[in-house]
């Protein structure tokens, strides 16, 4: 894919609607062909253009196509992103304009709320930023003292490289994870962070900090995740966890980092189907997200609130857990991209309790392409969804929706499905196909021959949970049992 249309693929369709608009407003002459060429790179039919302009005058308006677009997201990314990062980088150039003015008195003001904000998220490069300004202008007699200037950086500068140390540890933890995968190793995490720890003098409280250890959490859910096998992750640091609340460093500064690190954890722990565990961690994230005053709850609740939905709709309490996503729906309307989750949780139940209708009326609703999903989500995500989506319709007698359905999936990713992780997946959509076009072979013993000759099953522990409950509708079908009661049975045999 050229470097224009990768550029193209991270546009939404809103995304592009607007990016013409914003090319139309900055054409000055109505010969223009920039939006005719960005609506035929969409199409795949740029050579029409190039034929009518000739190659040297198409290269041309592709090149200041390509930089309008760099201009346009870049922009927008600024003008959408709403994290304490963006917010800060934004009031910097403020402040530095502000400077350039002589407005000393609100810049000074302005530059010194931002110093505290990056502290309190340990953002050590933007610290850098900050200050190199502050020493900047620190001639003026509205500055700090320049000595208490120089040693803020100096000390800034020692945790910036200490930061960029673990950067580099879990840049190697990664990197053996993905040789790992092609291989067919296995990563000692423990073994390889003491080496790598000792190699750059780490030290202990540095290397296990809550958030060195979300970092590592953060890399064995990844793992997890990419390898659809959460059965192998080692959860050493969890001890180190319990040694760290409490402590000297359980701060208001590292409350950020000790929520995330938790769900994290508790996230692991449901993928291993370790329900207790996963609860007793999600217990432990409320605690956090109640302190220094619900500073973090709204941030978390949706997140939160999702895990624990899925922990209890596989231990059995499915009505509970509807009923917390229904009361986080009517609470975050507005946060549409951050409910996916929770609303493909809400799906899951529905389904599980032929409650058809329902559940393809949350579906209508992810009207995003394949595309998007997959690179805004996850592809784990995009493939639970259209896993969930083919059997709906199957439900629903939707045969055409369910033939088109399949094909354009498994055309689409087949380079996915041909990975060790996924084979079983294509497997199992191949036993669909077998089933919906006729659903009375699940009463034929050579179809049940089918499925033990096909699939794989490894122990409960390995598989993946949700491919499990996808399982657990074809066991039904085969068996003629409830599918809920069914997934219910796997997942606790």
């Amino acid at each position: 894919m050229s470097s224009i249309n990768e550029l193209i693929s991270l546009l939404s369709s809103t995304d592009r609607r607007s990016f013409i608009s914003y090319l139309t407003s900055r054409n000055k002459r109505h010969d223009t062909r920039n939006v005719d060429l960005f609506k035929a790179l969409i199409d795949s039919k740029e050579e029409i253009i190039k034929k009518k302009i000739g190659s040297n005058a198409y290269n041309v308006l592709k090149k200041r196509l390509y930089d309008r677009l760099v201009d346009f997201i870049s922009t927008r990314t600024l003008q959408t992103e709403v994290t304490t990062e963006i917010e800060i980088i934004k009031r910097l150039l403020l402040s530095r304009k502000l400077f350039a003015y002589g407005k000393y008195k609100i810049a000074f003001k302005t530059i010194h709320k931002l110093e505290f904000e990056a502290i309190e998220i340990s953002h050590y490069t933007l610290l850098n930023e900050i200050y190199h300004t502050l020493v900047e202008h620190s001639h003026h007699e509205l500055s700090q003292d320049q000595s208490i200037l120089f040693e803020k950086l100096a000390i800034n500068n020692q945790n910036f490289i200490e930061q960029e140390k673990l950067n580099m540890v879990y840049a190697s933890v990664r990197k053996a994870y993905n040789q790992a995968e092609l291989d067919g190793s296995a990563v000692e995490l423990g073994i390889l962070l003491e080496a790598s720890y000792s190699k750059l003098n780490i030290p202990d409280e540095k290397g296990y900090s809550f958030q060195s250890l979300y970092q590592l959490a953060l890399i064995a859910d990844i793992a997890g995740a990419h390898k659809r096998n959460y059965h192998e992750i080692e959860l050493f640091f969890v001890d180190k966890i319990r040694e760290l609340q409490g402590g000297v460093e359980d701060t208001q500064k590292m409350l950020i980092y000790h929520i995330d690190l938790l769900y994290s954890v508790a996230n692991i722990y449901f993928r291993k189907k370790n329900f207790r565990l996963s609860m007793d961690f999600l217990e432990n994230m409320n605690t956090q997200m109640e302190r220094y005053s619900n500073k973090y709850y709204k941030r978390f609740q949706i997140k939160y609130t999702t895990l624990r939905a899925l922990n209890l709709n596989y231990t059995g309490n499915h009505k509970l857990a509807a009923n917390e996503l229904d009361r986080l729906f009517n609470i975050s309307k507005d946060a549409e991209e951050q409910l996916l989750n929770a609303k493909l949780a809400r799906v899951t139940i529905h389904f599980q309790q032929n409650e058809l209708e329902l559940a393809n009326k949350i579906l209508v609703k992810f009207q995003r392409s394949d595309s998007w999903y997959e690179r805004n989500v996850g592809f784990d995500w995009l493939l639970n969804k259209s896993f969930i989506e083919i059997l709906l319709h199957i439900e629903l007698n939707s045969v055409d929706f369910v033939e088109s359905r399949l094909n354009s999936f498994v055309r689409k990713y087949r380079a996915h499905f041909d990975k060790t992780e996924h084979i079983q997946a294509m497997e199992f959509l191949k036993l669909v196909r077998i089933y919906y076009k006729d659903e009375f072979v699940a009463d034929s013993s050579s179809f049940r021959e089918t499925i033990k000759n096909s699939l794989s099953f490894k122990s409960r522990e390995e598989e993946d949970i949700f491919l499990m409950s996808y399982y657990a509708w074809l066991k039904a079908k085969v068996n003629k049992k409830n599918l809920y009661d069914t997934t219910i049975e796997m997942m606790h045999l």
